[in-house]
């Protein structure tokens, strides 16, 4: 599928935006937006002056500017939907083509059968697989459930245009919605809120794509273990979060349980008005036969308020007991529902059984398969709650922690181990921190320390192998370790953060080798580069060998969900992709492992490099009063898009409670970027070229590195960074860091060995470059903005900034 297509939906989104400016707000309105994007474009061809565009934006009232934020900003929603959708588009087009989609399951399979991995060793690689998706509510994602409601409309318009239906008229309607809706959250959501917002991607994606996603692989391994899980943080994540609690625990696997069981009975029932199968003209087994007589008799008053209903339709006769089990297991009647998710999959089976053994093997493939694959998927819970709590609030637990404790062992007892996942101990230090945590819960539970910083992690190996002499750590024979991204690479840099997290995943698949346990590394990413975001398929086939191998437990967190899972389509190719990385994970020989010769020693060096001169810049007295004048990271917190304050209660230090997500999230909105780069152009200058090109060809590890850096050059822009030095009282730091961009931009386009920044992904490239003429103005309103608000606090103001605050994001995507 032509790019020609995504232009053409673009160019007709922006039409129709256009007529509902003029609609809404009048032709001055649509006529100051249009000179303002020509002003912009101008100026990045080098037509027009960047003071230009700034004295325009500046010459406008505040209600004028307000506007064009608007415009901008529904502009970037509109163009964000045309580009998931062509994303899924084009994945179907391949199908059509015949031809093998790029990090497909597929191509997995491909890639190991011309590695030579024969038919037995891949059933037997893959058998041991495992992929969870554990969601968090991280406040990264600024748009309203309404709003993602909304992206979804306009997708299925899109889809029908490619039908040839006229859909302008729609259109105009969605965008209109989408104009007279504040994007802006009137108030901060609660834990509540996000629970919702969560499950809202389930309800509406998730809970097919996955389905299929399972479908699609076993089309290739019939048969295999179910390798696909989620798990979520949501209601769950008290480090830091006083709005978490033991409710709130309650309330996740409550809505979660409520959800998956009603999507269950409409299916049941949709499927028992299918399944009209007769024993008039077809036999069923004698195993159907007993477990409907089971059904009779310990389901008393529903069998005599049906009576002989579908007597001689056993299979919509079992359904409708299904139907009424699984009702009486949501709304815990007087009687039976299912025990577990394992029985009613058991019922199932008896249902698929007749019908192969009676020539029904078509409808047994058909939406009953469909059904039995979701609740193996989903069971009862959806998703596994994690818990997590910081190890100084375990040393000595206040009630509120003491209380969560409880919901964990409440909750196991109510909706049984599945539903709880792992009890994350963030800011693990030593063993006893994770001992504290298995102490306090009066439960068995996976206890599971988080290793963050620098030097934690470089200690994790010592500090697990310590642990493993607890017998509670590892009583099935398994551990699970969380690596994170976010606060290493807030504490040491991009480039030290993703080598030690390398580094640390080595050593621990050799200790639980030599230990003789099992090893799942948890994953902690973010969104952007700079929280160790980037495409999951590159990250997982990019990390090394684990113990077992395709063992993988990852975070998806802020609008990397609404972005990746927001429309089914996109979510089912997603899903595939993480499930074809993690195949190829299962079989290390085939990723060019071990590293290059040379390669580990060079990392050290460029390592100790980078964190040198990161650390240089963060240490230096005048940073963080630099940093919270050239960003706007304190008015992040005017903006109410998550439950969880921006900085860890208690502490003094500035840069050390802030959390990474504002972190990341500021450096983006000023569009520097700088956490995600800092430091790499000092460390490649201190290698030979033909070193790091060589390991870029040969390793998997430093080409995607390599990549994420190149994309979030691509998407910095300290020429508009360079705008917010007005806000700035000492600029001293700036000369340093555009510096370092250079030298940054030179190397990896040295060692990637093109001319600019994304040759090699011109589709991207244009998008970029396509969508600066309209964020360029937006920060130049927001510097105004933020002046006049640090300056006089004018409450007429704050409402705007904050819309250039989500304008800005929706822009650039990946904000935290």
């Amino acid at each position: 599928m032509s790019a020609d297509a995504l232009r053409r939906d673009i160019r007709l989104l922006g039409q129709v935006l256009g007529r509902v400016i003029v609609e809404q707000e009048g032709q001055e309105v649509f006529n100051a937006v249009e000179r303002i994007r020509l002003l912009a474009r101008d100026a990045r061809q080098g037509i027009a002056g960047e003071t230009e565009v700034v004295a325009e934006v500046r010459s406008l009232p505040i209600e004028r500017q307000t506007n064009v934020l608007r415009a901008f900003g529904v502009y970037f929603q509109l163009a964000n939907v045309a580009e998931q959708h062509h994303r899924a588009r084009r994945r179907r087009s391949y199908g059509k083509e015949g031809r093998v989609p790029r990090e497909s399951l597929a191509g997995a399979f491909q890639t190991l059968a011309d590695a030579g991995v024969g038919p037995e060793s891949v059933e037997t690689g893959a058998r041991g697989i495992s992929l969870e998706l554990v969601l968090t509510a991280h406040p990264t994602e600024p748009a309203r459930r309404a709003t993602l409601a909304a992206h979804l409309r306009l997708s299925a318009l899109l889809e029908r245009l490619e039908r040839g239906d006229e859909i302008e008229r729609e259109l105009g309607e969605e965008i209109t919605l989408l104009w007279q809706s504040d994007e802006v959250r009137p108030a901060r959501p609660r834990v509540t809120d996000e629970i919702r917002q969560l499950l809202w991607f389930f309800d509406h994606s998730l809970l097919d794509a996955a389905e299929e996603a399972l479908a699609e692989y076993r089309s290739h391994l019939s048969g295999a273990p179910c390798p696909l899980r989620f798990g979520t943080w949501v209601g769950g994540d008290a480090d830091g979060n006083p709005a978490t609690g033991p409710e709130t625990v309650d309330q996740a696997l409550a809505r979660a349980r409520a959800l998956i069981l009603a999507r269950y009975r409409d299916e049941v029932r949709e499927l028992a008005r299918a399944l009209a199968v007769s024993t008039r003209l077809i036999g069923v087994s004698d195993e159907l036969e007993a477990s409907l007589r089971a059904d009779e008799e310990q389901l008393p008053g529903y069998l005599a308020e049906i009576g002989r209903r579908n007597a001689e339709e056993p299979y919509r006769r079992k359904l409708s007991f299904v139907w009424r089990r699984l009702g009486n297991t949501l709304d815990r009647g007087g009687e039976p529902g299912f025990a577990s998710a394992e029985e009613l999959a058991r019922d199932l089976e008896i249902l698929d059984s007749s019908l192969r053994k009676n020539r029904g093997d078509r409808i047994a493939d058909g939406r009953l398969s469909r059904l039995r694959r979701r609740v193996e998927i989903f069971g009862f819970h959806l998703a596994s709650l994690d818990v997590r709590l910081h190890a100084r609030d375990l040393d000595s637990p206040e009630e509120r922690i003491r209380a969560i404790a409880e919901a964990i062992a409440r909750a196991q007892r109510q909706y049984g181990t599945d539903a709880l996942g792992a009890v994350i101990v963030s800011g693990t230090t030593s063993a006893a921190d994770v001992r504290s945590a298995l102490d306090a819960i009066p439960a068995p539970i996976r206890a599971v320390p988080l290793f963050e910083t620098i030097r934690d992690l470089r200690a994790a190996p010592s500090v697990v192998d310590e642990l493993l002499d607890d017998s509670r750590a590892a009583p099935d024979g398994r551990i699970e370790v969380m690596v994170g991204y976010s606060d290493s690479g807030k504490d040491g840099g991009y480039l030290t953060a993703q080598w030690e997290i390398f580094r640390a995943q080595e050593e621990l698949a050799a200790l639980a080798e030599r230990r003789g346990v099992e090893l799942t590394v948890f994953h902690g990413r973010g969104g952007s580069a700079g929280r160790g975001g980037g495409p999951t398929h590159a990250a997982i086939v990019a990390q090394p060998p684990g113990y077992p191998p395709g063992r993988v437990r990852i975070t998806e967190q802020g609008e990397t969900i609404s972005f990746k899972y927001g429309l089914p389509g996109l979510a089912e190719r997603n899903l595939e992709a993480a499930l074809a990385a993690t195949l190829l994970a299962a079989f290390p020989a085939v990723r060019a492992f071990p590293a290059p010769a040379g390669a580990r020693e060079l990392l050290d060096r460029l390592s100790a490099s980078a964190y040198g001169a990161f650390r240089a810049l963060v240490d230096d007295p005048d940073f963080v009063t630099f940093f919270r004048q050239f960003t706007p990271v304190d008015e992040l917190a005017l903006l109410e898009i998550g439950s969880r304050p921006a900085r860890r209660a208690g502490d003094d230090d500035y840069l050390g409670s802030l959390r990474a997500i504002p972190w990341i999230f500021a450096w983006t909105q000023n569009r520097c970027l700088l956490p995600a780069w800092y430091g790499c152009g000092t460390a490649f200058a201190t290698a030979s070229l033909d070193d790091l090109q060589r390991l870029f060809r040969e390793w998997p590890f430093f080409r995607t590195l390599i990549e994420n850096l190149e994309m979030t050059l691509a998407k910095s822009s300290l020429a508009i960074s360079r705008g917010y030095l007005e806000l700035v009282d000492d600029a001293r730091l700036f000369d340093g860091i555009v510096a370092e961009h250079e030298r940054t931009i030179a190397a990896v386009l040295a060692i990637v060995e093109v001319n600019e920044l994304l040759d090699r992904q011109p589709v991207v490239q244009r998008s970029i470059r396509l969508r600066n003429p309209y964020v360029d103005p937006m920060s130049a309103i927001q510097v105004e903005l933020l002046r006049r608000w640090r300056e006089t606090g004018d409450e007429a103001v704050r409402r705007p900034l904050l819309r250039s605050i989500t304008g800005i994001a929706a822009a650039l995507r990946n904000t935290g």
